[in-house]
């Protein structure tokens, strides 16, 4: 509420004395005469009336549902947070976050089928790419025809959400050794390796699991990075305008690539 402050002046007005005082008449009996003051009330502060309350809108109130679906999955009360989901979907159905998050919360289930299908209807809502919606679509494809153990991507989850770079790296190496065909795990651990030889040899088996688009690109543009620090800068060039100028490179590979041009190694 906006607040008006007053400055209260009290103006008090004295009578004055002459300086030639009148015959018989002592200064401190005129000092001591009644003085003329006038007390003047301070001008009252004009409050507007309370503005009645703002009724939200339909994205805010799908925003607080969203959060609460949040903090009941974070909880482990998944069936809740996709009642949440549900409703802030409903409130702002063109908005893909709810949706994204229901499928995640489908994986925290275990349940694959029914997570791919959120998965796929936000990749309809956000054609051009949301998150990392395409990586985890082609992941959960691979999962459900069986080319991957069940449970892969849901481990991967884990490991990501790991609070120390020792358990990440052990996570991801152990998926490594359960799921070989899993290329997320190895694209993770491509930075980990103990050397350029090694991270050239983790990222090539990425590669060779054929990735997703977006997954290809962002391993193509690493792939320039291990060049330069190779001292192959022409060859690390030409890997990066191929990308930009690929009409099979996603938008976001483009964008990616053409700011790695303008890059330019430390010495």
């Amino acid at each position: 509420m906006r607040r008006f402050f007053v400055l209260s002046i009290a103006t008090t007005l004295l009578g004055g004395c002459s300086c030639q005082g009148t015959s018989g008449q002592s200064s401190s009996s005129i000092d001591a005469g009644p003085a003329s003051s006038q007390q003047v009330s301070p001008p009252q502060a004009v409050q507007p009336p309370p503005a009645p309350p703002r009724e939200p809108t339909a994205f805010e109130k799908a925003s607080q549902l969203h959060a609460q679906g949040r903090l009941s999955g974070e909880s482990g009360n998944f069936e809740q947070a996709l009642v949440f989901f549900q409703q802030a979907h409903e409130l702002a159905p063109e908005w893909p976050l709810p949706v994204y998050d229901t499928g995640l919360t489908y994986i925290l289930m275990g349940d694959i089928p029914k997570a791919l299908g959120f998965y796929e209807q936000v990749d309809k809502m956000a054609p051009e790419g949301f998150s990392d919606t395409k990586r985890v679509i082609e992941c959960l494809r691979r999962e459900k025809a069986g080319r991957v153990p069940k449970g892969t991507f849901r481990k991967f989850i884990d490991a990501m959400r790991s609070k120390d770079q020792e358990s990440f790296e052990k996570k991801l190496e152990e998926l490594t050794r359960t799921a070989p065909n899993f290329y997320p795990a190895w694209r993770e651990l491509i930075s980990y390796g103990k050397d350029l030889d090694e991270q050239d040899r983790r990222l090539a088996k990425a590669l060779a699991l054929k990735p997703d688009a977006e997954s290809k690109g962002e391993l193509l543009i690493y792939k320039s990075t291990l060049l330069r620090r190779r001292g192959k800068e022409e060859e690390a060039r030409k890997l990066l305008q191929s990308l930009v100028e690929d009409p099979q490179s996603t938008k976001n590979t483009v964008i990616r690539a053409k700011e790695a041009l303008t890059f330019t190694l430390p010495p």
